[in-house]
């Protein structure tokens, strides 16, 4: 965002390791022209200590980084809140690495009295991650949670917002400044939704509900899952999470239709913008397998499509037959490089139907630009319905 973006001449300190950072300070020092420092902190070598021995005359830190691995490093956390050196940090990036099989809950106490410590001076989580390098399909070892000082932004700068063209201009621009609005505007949230809950396989198969407006719906609730192919963690734990009647297709699938479970059922069809044979199965509009299971009139609290790649002509058809105006949550993995038209005017369509995003994910095993390593094929998107209202309300 414009009012915590590092600045011309910005200060980093790397104290993170856990992980090499050669990528992410290399991304630092071309992209804001930042001053990187590796400075490991520790009962000797103090945050407040770096910032006298870099010469640091504008006394800030517009970044650091730091893994806390032990009970014993949580001390480091205390001494930066005492002296006062934390609320100088623009922008902290902690990872912790505990595992759940070998955590106590005495640890875990602990651990959050020092997130309650660093709340109290004022720092605020903007968002976390699960690190795809810790994580078992149960839980993960490893978490990296963002916090920035609101004390120290930029007043002067506002909410960092990406406003979309005419569908008549998207057309007039050339695939780099498609490429350019697209990324962007999917990794631009709009919505905020204060929990965030994977539900689903913590690796590839689960999901990030907003689990605020999952406490609004009605009781049983509707959720549409396209694309499963043999992994359902996601349908099941949705379904005993909510007590949510659960959908679940694929057209793709080695099994047939089925119900899975008590409150899942699978259907080995898949979405389309026509009724036809598709590999094992068939593909319809939405229009139709709503209608098929009696559904025209019923809300539908999530719907969630990884269709590798029929999003883009599967979706335009939802919207044409507002067929998405009462759909609470909309999680859609979009595949493509985000360089064509009709990519970036889908956006505006979802933009225009009252969606907005609340969460993102990068999948890192579709990176495709060397010079741009966060650009990915496919990334998963989570937009929240603005305008949504239940058709038998």
């Amino acid at each position: 965002d414009p009012a915590y973006s590092p600045k011309q001449n910005c200060t980093v300190f790397l104290s993170n390791k856990a992980f090499p950072e050669q990528t992410f300070s290399d991304d630092m020092k071309s992209r804001y022209k930042c001053r990187v420092y590796n400075t490991p902190l520790s009962s000797n070598h103090t945050l407040q200590s770096w910032i006298e021995q870099t010469n640091n005359t504008q006394g800030t830190v517009d970044v650091l980084t730091l893994s806390i691995n032990s009970t014993s490093e949580l001390k480091i956390i205390d001494k930066m809140v005492r002296d006062d050196s934390i609320k100088k940090v623009r922008q902290l990036l902690l990872e912790l690495h505990f595992d759940p099989k070998t955590t106590d809950a005495e640890v875990y106490i602990l651990l959050l009295e020092r997130l309650r410590m660093l709340y109290s001076i004022g720092l605020r989580i903007t968002w976390f991650d699960q690190l795809i390098h810790c994580a078992t399909n149960k839980f993960n070892k490893c978490y990296a949670v963002y916090f920035i000082q609101p004390d120290l932004r930029d007043k002067s700068k506002g909410v960092a917002k990406v406003d979309l063209p005419s569908i008549d201009n998207i057309r007039k621009l050339n695939g780099n400044q498609i490429a350019d609005l697209y990324f962007s505007y999917i990794e631009t949230t709009q919505f905020f939704c204060q929990h965030i809950l994977r539900i689903g396989r913590i690796t590839d198969g689960g999901w990030n509900v907003c689990h605020d407006q999952m406490l609004k719906m009605k009781s049983p609730c509707i959720v549409y899952s396209f694309g499963v192919f043999n992994d359902l963690s996601f349908d099941d734990e949705v379904a005993a999470t909510y007590n949510c009647k659960v959908y679940a297709f694929d057209p793709t699938t080695p099994f047939d239709t089925h119900q899975h479970g008590p409150r899942v059922w699978f259907s080995r069809i898949g979405l389309g913008d026509s009724y036809r044979k598709f590999q094992a199965g068939y593909v319809a509009p939405l229009t139709q397998i709503r209608a098929k299971l009696n559904h025209q009139s019923e809300p539908i609290a999530i719907l969630k499509a990884d269709i590798e790649g029929a999003e883009w002509s599967s979706v335009p058809n939802m919207i044409n037959t507002h067929q998405l105006e009462d759909v609470s949550q909309l999680y859609l993995e979009f595949h493509g490089d985000g360089n064509t038209a009709n990519q970036l005017i889908l956006l505006k369509m979802i933009h225009d139907a009252g969606f907005r995003i609340f969460w993102y994910h990068i999948n890192p095993a579709c990176t495709f630009n060397k010079s741009l390593l966060r650009r990915s094929r496919c990334q998963e998107v989570y937009f929240m319905n603005t305008k949504f209202k239940a058709k038998n309300s």
